[in-house]
């Protein structure tokens, strides 16, 4: 399935750079939020314009929720533009957030996969409309160097490893949104060949099915198990009740 894919040209609706940065000039004294996972990025933040409960104020405003049921957080009245980009995206969206990498952080190579994927042949994608940007941005997919270009629109396929590091001298700023594949989206995507039909089908229905549920809970069960499990006890209760025989 694609990798990465520049949707500018297909999409309805150009994207003016200088008024995204008027508004984001408006946010530089607001709450950015770091990076939930901590360990992934230092120098990482975010403005959450959509999450799973309207809230923007602290780390769960950044929790994964589920479709259908993710709103607008106060910032979309403040932001007039933004709002219209929101708009013109006839799609479901989950989160949708402004994202800012500070000069010398690095998100650490990983993969988006489970209920985070990104992955077109999911039928669910991550798009970037590059706000604020710099030659000196290292964007790594899969192997491969990107450069994604201020106001234009990117879909990635962040299910495969990737990494960020912004090596120049101010910020990387993009609009992050995650949404959901339907007819307008799949519209502004090329024509799917026959074996990529084939794919999304069994990406979409068998994987989750047979390979992310099972592991997923697997590793549920086991994270429960290490976080309960007290040896000395187990092990006392064990002996009182199951003595070792004496076989001398």
């Amino acid at each position: 399935m694609f990798e990465h894919y520049d949707l500018t040209d297909r999409f309805h609706m150009k994207f003016d750079v200088e008024r995204m940065r008027k508004e984001l000039h408006d946010l530089e004294n607001e709450n950015w939020l770091s990076h939930y996972d901590e360990a992934l990025a230092d120098g990482w933040t975010t403005i959450p314009l959509v999450s799973h409960d309207g809230s923007a104020d602290n780390a769960e405003s950044q929790r994964i929720g589920k479709w259908g049921e993710y709103k607008r957080t106060r910032y979309v009245e403040k932001l007039p533009y933004f709002r219209e980009i929101l708009d013109a995206f006839a799609c479901p969206h989950g989160r949708i957030r402004i994202m800012k990498l500070m000069p010398g952080s690095i998100i650490k190579e990983h993969r988006d996969t489970y209920s985070e994927v990104s992955d077109y042949a999911f039928g669910q994608v991550r798009l970037h409309i590059p706000i604020v940007t710099n030659d000196k941005v290292k964007f790594i997919v899969n192997g491969h160097s990107y450069h994604l270009k201020e106001g234009r629109l990117y879909y990635v396929n962040f299910s495969k490893k990737h990494y960020v590091r912004n090596d120049g001298d101010k910020p990387r700023t993009h609009l992050v949104l995650d949404v959901k594949v339907n007819d307008f989206l799949a519209s502004i995507f090329p024509k799917l060949t026959p074996y990529q039909k084939l794919e999304c089908f069994f990406s979409r229905l068998l994987i989750p099915i047979f390979i992310w549920h099972p592991k997923k809970n697997y590793l549920r069960a086991m994270s429960w198990f290490w976080k309960n499990y007290n040896g000395s006890r187990l092990q006392a209760l064990r002996h009182r009740l199951l003595p070792k025989r004496n076989l001398s």
